[in-house]
């Protein structure tokens, strides 16, 4: 076992920051412990913690602050928008894809109306056929369209721009799971022609359990949550006041440092493309995680030329943490893999994900080649044995 551990599963759950860290505990003062609803001084005192912090990330992602709502991340989230706009529009269709994060998928397979669901077509490397998506709409009024900004597995950059358009033109509604991208890469609502958006605080560097949710001003939704009048009655329930201002500090520093660690993120994951094809003959690259153009450049998915199921226990033996896909799939059987591989490939390789994070090093990435390597070499040698 190397003498230090490495943990290349940020895309599952990023590390808090020290001065989020620092910043939370400063918030366990006494003087935001009260009731966010309550009238006395105390109370309006923490409701207008929430107000600024709604405001100040409003104008980091540039949208009026009315248009946020916070909820406990992203599976609330997707919930939330698509269960509330099926409700409150009544509506007739919704158009996804087989690749969307579980919290998206499932909803969808739980609604109980009778309502149209379409699935778009993709690639073997995970483009989606944005032809059928118009398509569809052309002959189907009254739509929701529920497609990822980057895709949580193989990494893939979704054009959300081009589908706000065809969605715009043909008067459908647009949602987009931007869990893996916002606090990550900038965003500008004013050129996105999205209506709704989901976002979660601990995969980029803040807190668990806290997300938020944008929905377009003009558009009114029925409550999700039923009880009192927080979040406009949407979304009912006392505020999580320490990690809302804990957010909404998250997102502040990731803003203020974005070239610097966007710089830094992109040379591990060019120093691992190149390391893995020097020591690893056959290697391939799931979806687009491999085009630094097209795929976030936290994420790499790798397909090796062997078939074992326990690869990522035998590194974590070696005190290497990494993922075979989703970690809310308990089971971790990649349905985005299934929906982009051929049997053959699904049954004959094995594919992992990687995703870094500002606490990684090059070491890191030479570490994790290193012992991939080794378990690889010894997998051919068994076989040449017997």
């Amino acid at each position: 076992m190397i003498n230090k551990l490495i943990y290349l599963d940020s895309a599952s759950n990023c590390r808090m920051r020290n001065e989020v860290i620092n910043i939370y505990k400063k918030y366990l003062d006494y003087k935001y412990f009260s009731n966010p609803s309550s009238f006395h001084y105390y109370g309006r005192k923490s409701k207008s913690y929430i107000e600024i912090s709604r405001e100040k990330i409003s104008k980091i992602i540039n949208c009026n602050p009315s248009e946020i709502y916070f909820t406990s991340g992203g599976t609330e989230g997707n919930n939330l928008i698509i269960k509330s706009v099926i409700e409150t529009f009544k509506i007739k269709n919704i158009i996804s894809s087989k690749l969307e994060h579980l919290s998206v998928l499932n909803t969808i397979l739980d609604i109980k109306k009778k309502i149209k669901k379409f699935y778009l077509k993709n690639d073997n490397k995970g483009n989606l056929d944005l032809k059928q998506l118009k398509k569809i709409l052309k002959k189907n009024n009254n739509t929701l369209v529920s497609i990822m900004y980057v895709n949580n597995e193989i990494g893939n950059i979704n054009n959300i721009k081009k589908i706000g358009e065809i969605c715009k033109r043909y008067n459908a509604y647009f949602h987009s799971d931007c869990v893996q991208y916002i606090g990550h890469f900038k965003i500008n609502l004013k050129k996105i022609l999205c209506d709704f958006l989901t976002a979660s605080s601990h995969k980029c560097y803040g807190p668990f359990g806290i997300g938020f949710i944008y929905i377009k001003k003009e558009i009114k939704l029925k409550k999700f949550i039923i009880g009192g009048l927080q979040e406009k009655g949407i979304r009912a329930g006392t505020e999580n006041i320490y990690s809302i201002l804990s957010l909404y500090k998250t997102l502040e520093i990731n803003n203020k440092n974005y070239n610097k660690e966007k710089k830094k993120i992109k040379k591990l994951k060019i120093k691992c493309i190149k390391l893995l094809k020097k020591n690893i003959y056959n290697i391939k690259f799931n979806g687009l995680s491999n085009n630094l153009k097209k795929s976030s450049i936290y994420i790499l998915n790798i397909r090796l030329p062997i078939k074992d199921d326990l690869l990522h226990i035998k590194l974590d033996l070696k005190g290497i943490m990494i993922s075979k896909g989703s970690s809310c799939n308990i089971k971790n059987k990649s349905h985005v893999l299934k929906n982009i591989l051929n049997k053959k490939e699904l049954n004959t390789t094995t594919s992992i994900r990687i995703s870094y994070s500002i606490y990684n090093s090059i070491l890191d990435i030479k570490l994790f080649v290193y012992e991939l390597r080794k378990i690889v070499d010894n997998y051919y040698n068994y076989l040449i044995i017997i």
